[in-house]
């Protein structure tokens, strides 16, 4: 059996190491859910999760727009264009280009709901950022 070692190294019993928490865990498992088409379980682990502190900036924009991408899955337009709203306020200035890109994907996702105002809202947000 291995022991836990106070630097924070992987074990078969301990933390999986000092950055590696359970919410990062899960977020990445709703990455997985979303791609494999179970959007649902996707936002039930995306909002139970992200509602946590424990992200830095770039990992909250990055997962964030995932989530927005899920929620587009799941029928849920304007719920999708608030989040990806919330992620592009993150990402945009330090340029986040993961999550810009996640955004991107997002927005063409929301291409049949381009009337509804938070995803105008959101596009045009998203647009004026390639322009600057």
């Amino acid at each position: 059996m291995f022991s836990t070692v106070r630097t924070g190294l992987a074990t078969c019993t301990g933390p999986l190491g000092d950055s590696y928490t359970r919410e990062r865990l899960m977020v990445q498992s709703a990455i997985c859910y979303r791609e494999a088409g179970h959007s649902e379980r996707a936002v039930g682990l995306f909002g139970e999760h992200l509602a946590t502190d424990v992200f830095a900036p770039r990992d909250r924009a990055f997962f964030t727009a995932q989530y927005s991408g899920a929620l587009v899955a799941a029928g849920e337009p304007d719920e999708a264009a608030t989040a990806a709203l919330g992620s592009l306020a993150l990402a945009a200035g330090a340029r986040f280009g993961q999550a810009l890109s996640e955004l991107h994907r997002t927005a063409d996702d929301l291409t049949p709901y381009a009337k509804r105002p938070a995803v105008r809202e959101f596009r045009q947000r998203l647009d004026e950022l390639a322009v600057a």
